[in-house]
């Protein structure tokens, strides 16, 4: 009894197995008809120049770009079928009324082995937009990749763009909203100059980049987005002297002269072509601050300081090296008559009074002591005979206090200018108090 049950649950399942492999010979076999349904096909136009001939474009209409499509074949046909295979146009010449808003264009659609009575489209017309067109001729900027930098030692010099101007024409909507157009370079490890692909990005006039649908909206007058940009590398030259003894013009009061004159930073960092390095390195490796109407000291009796736009005075085919400030600060001392500078260190400060759990620290590395005295006199003054010192008597709590400097002179001199600097006051003992082990 028990193997009888057990034969016939073995034909049963040799029964299942055979039937499913008839099955799958018939559908092979006959291959029968199925249906499938892909989304979000987009559309693209057909005979744009039946619009563009009137001076005018087409533009789609945003989200109702795209349709979708239902196709009906062979099995063995739609099961190898994906969106790529489908297109679908929309055909300009085939608007159905001109005057209508919005304005509607049919949709025809193909798919590749498919009968065109065997595909439906939905939705079957969709709706476009007609807009003037416009054109404009933009200049090509060029901006380099973000912290992309050639080999050391090597500056981008220049960046010329190839070509150096195109033309954009599409919607006026678009195009009068056109900012500029920049090629952006990577000039990642150049280590001689070259030619570079770049990227153009066009900027509307926020500052934002176009959108890829306004971007697909536009054409220009070259074969693609992407240009040549000629990328010149430029040498550094370091330590380049700011020369400013003669940056000025006008004399000072009467009873007054003219003092030291200093630069903010007194040397500064170029790059250049190297024949425009070899003619600045022949005439000394410095630039010259011209005398200006701008920087004019008459009548004054006290320092004056003027703002020097480097870039302005640079020779061609010469820039600032990268980090190096534009501007530099002039400063034209004025002394009363006898009298002289001296730059004294703060390490020479003598300080009194010091409390003795405190750390004193001064904010300068020097101070500027002016002494006036006989013209003969003052040949002889050292600035060793010169004293100075600070009295932090009453000074208990830990802070920054403005103090002044005793300035101590040789008789027969005297002291032009009272002199301060500022002190900052800690404990010593903190430290101490962090670091002591435990008992």
């Amino acid at each position: 009894m028990k193997k009888s049950l057990m034969n016939k649950f073995t034909l049963k399942i040799l029964s299942l197995l055979i039937a499913m492999l008839i099955w799958l010979l018939v559908v092979n076999v006959q291959d029968p008809i199925t249906t499938e349904i892909f989304t979000d096909i987009p559309v693209t136009f057909v005979n744009e120049s039946y619009i563009e001939k009137s001076g005018k474009l087409a533009l789609m209409v945003e989200g109702k770009d795209t349709v979708n499509v239902r196709v009906r074949g062979e099995n063995s046909i739609i099961r190898n079928m994906s969106k790529d295979n489908i297109t679908a146009v929309a055909d300009l010449t085939q608007i159905i009324d001109m005057t209508t808003q919005p304005i509607m264009v049919p949709v025809t659609v193909t798919c590749p082995g498919i009968k065109d009575k065997n595909v439906e489209v939905t939705p079957r017309n969709i709706p476009i937009t007609i807009e003037e067109r416009e054109s404009i001729d933009c200049i090509i900027n060029t901006e380099l990749v973000g912290e992309s930098k050639p080999d050391k030692n090597y500056e981008v010099g220049k960046t010329t763009a190839e070509p150096e101007k195109i033309t954009i024409t599409g919607p006026k909507s678009v195009v009068k909203n056109i900012d500029n157009v920049t090629a952006k370079v990577n000039v990642d490890g150049m280590t001689e100059s070259g030619e570079r692909n770049a990227e153009l990005v066009i900027y509307d006039k926020n500052h934002d980049e176009l959108t890829d649908k306004q971007m697909a909206s536009l054409k220009f007058d070259i074969p693609s987005t992407t240009v040549k940009v000629n990328v010149e590398l430029w040498r550094t030259l370091q330590g380049v002297t700011i020369d400013a003894l003669n940056s000025y013009v006008g004399e000072p009061l009467n009873g007054y002269q003219v003092g030291k004159i200093t630069s903010t930073p007194e040397k500064i960092n170029i790059i250049g072509s190297d024949e425009a390095l070899q003619k600045f390195t022949v005439n000394g490796n410095k630039l010259t601050i011209p005398a200006s109407e701008d920087r004019d000291i008459t009548g004054k009796s006290a320092d004056c300081e003027f703002s020097v736009d480097l870039a302005e005075l640079l020779p061609k085919d010469i820039k600032l090296a990268s980090g190096v400030n534009d501007t530099a600060l002039i400063k034209v001392s004025i002394l009363p008559l006898n009298s002289k500078e001296y730059n004294i260190s703060t390490t020479d400060i003598k300080i009194e009074n010091n409390p003795g759990n405190m750390n004193v620290v001064l904010d300068k590395v020097e101070v500027l002591v002016r002494v006036e005295g006989l013209t003969e006199e003052l040949d002889k003054l050292e600035k060793s005979q010169i004293h100075l010192s600070i009295d932090l008597k009453g000074y208990t709590e830990a802070g920054e206090y403005e103090v002044p400097v005793k300035i101590e002179v040789p008789d027969g001199y005297q002291v032009v200018d009272e002199v301060k600097v500022k002190a900052t006051l800690t404990n010593t003992n903190t430290d101490a108090v962090a670091q002591k082990p435990a008992s």
